[in-house]
């Protein structure tokens, strides 16, 4: 009986300890692309959690930046893009950022959009299981 007990008691921490899960950082943006004279840009979410997609079709000829700014207007990141190159994609890593409000902008020549970004952490849910005996 004493080396059940034990069993359970060990099965119940281990169970206790593979369902806890860590926080997941979590962007969310506008769903819809933009489009400008001289180019097109989505921002979405990555499905790996923390990081950021951009996506812009053009045509080569203009050099293009993509930055990523607070809410106060602070530079965060930034990706240079040659004009001689067409579409691209990169990620932006977000997951050292503390929740809040950023902007992703796009800048063109005279050609600028801003894709604002909320960051937020989801609550860690727990889970819970019942035991019965018959």
């Amino acid at each position: 009986m004493k080396i059940f007990a034990q069993t359970l008691i060990a099965a119940l921490l281990l169970s206790t300890v593979t369902l806890a899960s860590t926080a997941t950082r979590v962007p969310t943006v506008p769903t819809k692309p933009t489009t400008t004279n001289s180019f097109k840009a989505a921002v979405f979410p990555s499905s790996t959690p923390g990081k950021l997609n951009v996506f812009v079709g053009r045509e080569p000829g203009k050099p293009i930046t993509v930055r990523l700014k607070d809410e106060k207007g602070e530079l965060l990141a930034e990706q240079p893009v040659s004009k001689n190159k067409g579409s691209f994609r990169f990620q932006f890593d977000l997951s050292a950022l503390e929740d809040g409000t950023y902007k992703v902008e796009i800048v063109s020549g005279n050609d600028v959009t801003i894709q604002p970004v909320t960051l937020s952490t989801k609550p860690v849910e727990s889970a819970t299981r019942t035991i019965s005996l018959n």
